[in-house]
């Protein structure tokens, strides 16, 4: 039998195993699991899955694996901090609404030094033109909140930082917005090597849990293109 709860304290420190996930519902990861024996906890920064027996997590690893971004309880921080570190590779971030909350994430991680260069906070449309070489005429046409400020944000990162990976992120975080850009619209930009993604999200959670998802987004979408670079 399977449950959406929170954990017993038998379950929480006893022999489990655990999946966790990014971009799956409850509701698809109980249709796609079901027959299996496990318990959910959901937050904002996914579903994670346990398991008390091996055979169960190990037939849904197979069937979840495009959305598996730990086997045990590491944050995607980590994860993705692990596989900077692995390649000799390097990070920078250029942040809007988020502010600084994703260099936060990053550098919980002991070690991250070695892959993380530094980021910068670019809350103004001023200091997207100063920093980071955003153009005015863009600014101008398309506004802040905007899939091509963003990937001049990016742009500008790569060119100035000079990491072999970025993040940028401009959105609304709230309260506010309009019938065209409504609260929530973001922005978030990966570049990884020569490949660059552009994600046009709109959460509806509120203020900070729509900064907080939008760091959720930025890493996990990284950590994708580190790994589809091996492909």
């Amino acid at each position: 039998m399977n449950c959406r709860v929170c954990l017993t304290e038998e379950w929480r420190y006893g022999d489990i195993h655990v999946l966790r996930t990014f971009g799956l519902s409850p509701e698809e990861v109980e249709v796609r699991l079901r027959g299996l024996d496990f318990k959910l906890e959901v937050t904002l920064a996914g579903v994670d899955i346990l398991f008390e027996k091996k055979s169960d997590w190990e037939r849904a690893k197979d069937e979840l694996s495009g959305f598996v971004y730990s086997e045990d309880f590491s944050p995607l921080e980590s994860v993705v901090g692990k596989l900077l570190k692995e390649r000799g590779e390097t990070l920078s971030t250029a942040e809007s609404c988020t502010a600084g909350l994703v260099s936060a994430r990053i550098v919980n991680v002991p070690g991250s030094s070695e892959y993380f260069v530094g980021g910068v906070v670019v809350y103004s449309n001023e200091l997207k033109v100063k920093l980071l070489g955003v153009k005015e005429e863009t600014l101008r046409e398309f506004g802040a909140v905007s899939k091509e400020t963003c990937g001049e944000m990016l742009a500008g990162l790569k060119e100035r930082f000079g990491t072999t990976a970025g993040i940028a992120i401009t959105g609304i975080a709230g309260p506010g917005g309009s019938e065209n850009k409504p609260e929530g619209l973001t922005y978030i930009g990966v570049y990884y090597r020569d490949r660059v993604h552009i994600d046009e999200r709109i959460f509806g959670m509120g203020r900070n849990p729509n900064r907080f998802l939008s760091s959720q987004v930025a890493l996990n979408n990284l950590r994708e293109l580190i790994l589809e670079e091996e492909i």
